[in-house]
């Protein structure tokens, strides 16, 4: 019994953890609780829930529409973030491995490797997950970019 219990306790911290983490891209409780039920339904139940949703936000007041369309535009936004985040490590892929990060970090952004890492891996700095600023990652393609060109142009004096 003891030990289902501790399950049961470890199952709810997990939900929880993710409730906390799917907050920024579900700003509010009413779309966190959307989300949890749409997840567990069929495909007929969520085109039925979709049609009541959009329903539902047809019958808002202006203010109250408002007030959706901007949670809405937020929680996308956050969204469009962590792809990008994501995106940009599965395109590095194993290259990382190859390239010195140390090196761009320092010449690039004169920086630490534990920094690039960080926004690479989207590690927790301070509570918040470390992210490129659309800045340094285009630094950081420029960068790439150049490392290419001096590879391929002493790889050609090796021909």
């Amino acid at each position: 019994m003891i030990k289902e219990e501790k399950e049961e306790l470890i199952r709810q911290k997990e939900n929880l953890k993710l409730l906390f983490e799917l907050s920024k891209f579900l700003p509010t409780a009413d779309m966190q609780a959307d989300f949890e039920l749409f997840k567990n339904m069929t495909p007929e139940e969520r085109a039925m829930f979709q049609e009541k949703r959009a329903q539902k936000i047809e019958a808002m007041p202006g203010d109250e529409k408002m007030i959706f369309t901007e949670a809405t535009e937020k929680g996308l936004k956050a969204i469009k973030s962590e792809l990008q985040d994501v995106k940009l490590a599965l395109e590095l892929g194993d290259v990382a491995n190859a390239l010195s990060l140390s090196y761009i970090a320092k010449e690039c952004f004169g920086k630490s490797k534990t920094w690039l890492y960080q926004r690479l891996n989207g590690n927790k700095v301070n509570g918040k997950p470390a992210r490129f600023t659309e800045d340094e990652r285009k630094r950081f393609a420029a960068a790439l970019l150049d490392l290419s060109k001096r590879i391929n142009e002493t790889a050609l004096k090796f021909v």
